[in-house]
């Protein structure tokens, strides 16, 4: 059993109701430094080693823990539990800095643009050990925990917000967008029910409004930073110096204290007429009024020393605007689980599920993974010890195979999104995976069916594998649909092998039956969507950030790649995952998750190379690294020169990779035929 590293064991009603008492401001602390959470971070910070040579959690740790997502692989929670066990004292000291509503740090305004907030970064490495606290509940089914650690990271955000100074609100916008994401995690894996999603809205309502993080209040007292800065300055070299580390070019040298004094005074109406803007509920409106300050303030407009130190105030409502765009999604959907319009099970999502298999399967030993295969396609090869040993691997993934993908079967919707893994991508680790769990779900039934004579035993594998292709398909691109048309092929010949046994019951007909009809019909295994999609992300893979104004751009990039077929849109795919250095499919990987029947390695050797001639052609002609594939076309040009050189930069011209058109006409056929195979089982051999 594993050892529980995490929060001590609470009632999560009584410690929401805390919470949300602490964000009423009504709870009465027992000491007057309870009142304020500023003090409980110190502590907390100081026990955790932050700000010095040798913190708790060292740099490569804090990596692990920024890129880690649920659900976790094994070798990921070994990991995990190894940093949990080391900080679960720490742990329990931010929880109890995270039940008090205000934070005054009590800073030195003074000091202007010399102010120093160590406890900025301290509060970002809280937040991302809170969020794989939360990741660990939720891989222990310890959904009540997981909530009451969510809330504790909500108002962590909320904190962060309250120092009236930009930087600490983007923090807490971070923080927001975090919760928003983990939080999201624990709706997909149905950790949040009608009563649960009740409390969180109840116990995050310091996050609720049109500001949480005092976007407008922060503005303001950028400007009272500014103004500070230059009346604590005593000569034109104080004042020069102040700018120079503001903008870091320099670019204040000509500048003199009394042009600066006479300056700031002014600045005050313009740093009002910001935070105004912020407070609009018009996001538009705000980003142009925001704007047009900038600009005056270039022009000089604003005097010289807004020039120079004016903050792009669009930029920073970017962010909020962001978090507050991400809050607003989650609160809506925890509102609609909460009002019951959508029960746990509608809201769970098979992609993290499908990935919790994936993962168990991934783990077998090759050796055993072989052994499955041949306890599958050919149990005469296998010799007792190692069909023993087979069997002993099969009972003992239950947990961490089976009982995933039966879990993942009951969703009704699959989103791979959730995972954040890179687009477009073969993602050979995950869907190798996945084939992997169906392979040794119907290598159980298959088993069953022979050990017992009893062909029945086969319809719940076959249930499981079909509703898995029909998953994939639901959110599919190319290697998804790809994988889910060999997985209804192979799991139709295990219906198959299992009715030479004897005819299948009608009620095990019925039960397969029922799960074939989760596969859209009019494009079955989801390619032609899955080229769609698989385009979009091509297309906006070198993409910073999404822009409304590039949205043409991109149509039209689309309907090219669309144009040339989706064989050249798969051999996109596959560039991008060998220019991402992703793992490719290989003819030694372990049996059950082999996938080299889908891809040869003629093929990949064909996209290997086209990555190389594209690497070199980019580097002779002066490209820094090669990392997606619109490097040669910027969003910013006209239209027409986009399109025309977006077709003339096709890095895997001519390269047959995959021929997708004659797997398509096949997915046809291969679609009815598993009806026919279905209905033919319930028949006497």
């Amino acid at each position: 059993m594993r050892t529980p590293f995490l929060l001590p064991s609470v009632n999560l009603q009584r410690m929401l109701v805390v919470l949300c008492l602490c964000a009423a401001g009504t709870l009465v602390s027992r000491a007057a430094a309870q009142d304020n959470a500023a003090p409980l971070w110190r502590a907390a910070f100081q026990a955790a080693g932050y700000g010095t040579p040798a913190p708790i959690i060292s740099t490569d740790e804090e990596a692990f823990l920024g890129n880690l997502h649920y659900p976790v692989t094994q070798e990921e929670r070994a990991q995990l539990d190894v940093l949990l066990q080391r900080t679960a004292a720490m742990r329990q000291q931010f929880d109890a800095a995270a039940r008090v509503k205000r934070a005054d740090w009590d800073l030195d305004r003074t000091k202007g643009f010399a102010l120093t907030l160590e406890h900025l970064p301290n509060m970002r490495s809280a937040a991302r050990l809170m969020r794989v606290q939360v990741i660990a509940e939720l891989d222990d089914s310890n959904s009540a925990d997981a909530l009451v650690s969510l809330a504790a990271l909500g108002i962590m955000g909320a904190q962060s917000g309250q120092d009236r100074i930009a930087i600490s609100s983007m923090v807490g916008s971070s923080l927001g967008s975090m919760l928003a994401d983990t939080t999201n995690e624990a709706i997909d894996a149905g950790a949040v029910d009608q009563k649960a999603a009740q409390q969180l809205l109840e116990a995050l309502g310091p996050l609720k409004g049109s500001d949480p993080f005092r976007y407008g209040d922060a503005i303001k007292g950028e400007w009272e930073l500014l103004n500070n800065s230059v009346r604590g300055a005593k000569s034109d070299k104080d004042i020069q110096a102040m700018i120079t580390a503001v903008d870091g070019g320099g670019k204040g040298s000509d500048i003199t204290l009394e042009n600066a004094r006479s300056s700031a005074e002014s600045l005050r109406t313009v740093y009002d007429r910001a935070a105004l803007a912020f407070s609009s509920p018009d996001p538009n409106a705000a980003i142009d009024a925001l704007r047009r300050l900038s600009q005056y303030a270039e022009g000089g407009r604003f005097g010289p020393l807004a020039k120079l130190v004016l903050p792009e105030f669009a930029t920073i409502y970017q962010r909020k605007l962001s978090a507050d765009q991400d809050l607003a999604l989650l609160f809506a959907r925890l509102q609609v689980i909460a009002d019951g319009k959508e029960k746990r099970e509608d809201v769970m999502n098979a992609a993290l599920f499908l990935s919790r298999a994936s993962a168990g399967a991934r783990s077998v030993p090759d050796e055993v993974q072989e052994s499955l295969e041949l306890l599958r396609v050919a149990p005469a090869a296998l010799d007792a010890p190692r069909t023993e040993r087979a069997m002993d691997i099969l009972t003992r993934a239950d947990r961490n195979v089976l009982k995933p993908l039966a879990e993942a079967i009951t969703c009704k919707r699959c989103d791979f999104s959730a995972l954040h893994h890179r687009a477009p991508t073969l993602d050979t680790m995950l869907l190798g995976g996945i084939r992997g769990a169906t392979r040794m779900a119907l290598a159980d039934g298959l088993r069953r069916a022979r050990e017992n004579k009893q062909p029945e035993a086969i319809v719940a594998a076959a249930v499981t594998a079909y509703r898995v292709g029909a998953l994939l398909a639901m959110d599919p691109s190319l290697p998804r649909s790809a994988l889910a048309h060999s997985i209804w092929r192979e799991t139709s010949a295990a219906v198959q092998e299992a009715a030479k046994i004897g005819p299948i019951s009608k009620t095990g007909i019925d039960e397969m039956e029922r799960a074939l009809v989760f596969m859209p019909t009019g494009d079955p295994f989801g390619f032609r969507k899955g080229m769609e999609d698989d385009a979009k992300d091509i297309v906006t893979a070198g993409m910073p950030r999404r822009d409304a104004s590039a949205n043409e751009a991109i149509a039209a990039r689309v309907q090219i790649l669309k144009q040339r077929g989706p064989g050249a849109v798969f051999a996109r795919v596959a560039f991008a995952s060998v220019v991402n250095g992703d793992q490719m499919p290989d003819q030694r990987d372990a049996a059950l998750i082999r996938l080299t029947d889908l891809y040869s390695a003629s093929a990949i050797e064909k996209i290997t190379a086209a990555v190389t001639a594209a690497k070199t052609q980019h580097a002779d002609s002066g490209g820094s690294a090669l990392t997606d594939m619109n490097y040669e076309v910027p969003f910013d040009l006209p239209l027409d020169e986009q399109k025309a050189r977006f077709k003339r930069a096709d890095p895997v011209r001519g390269v047959q990779f995959i021929d997708v058109n004659a797997l398509i006409a096949l997915a046809g056929s291969d679609y009815s035929a598993a009806f026919d195979t279905v209905k033919a089982a319930g028949k006497q051999p």
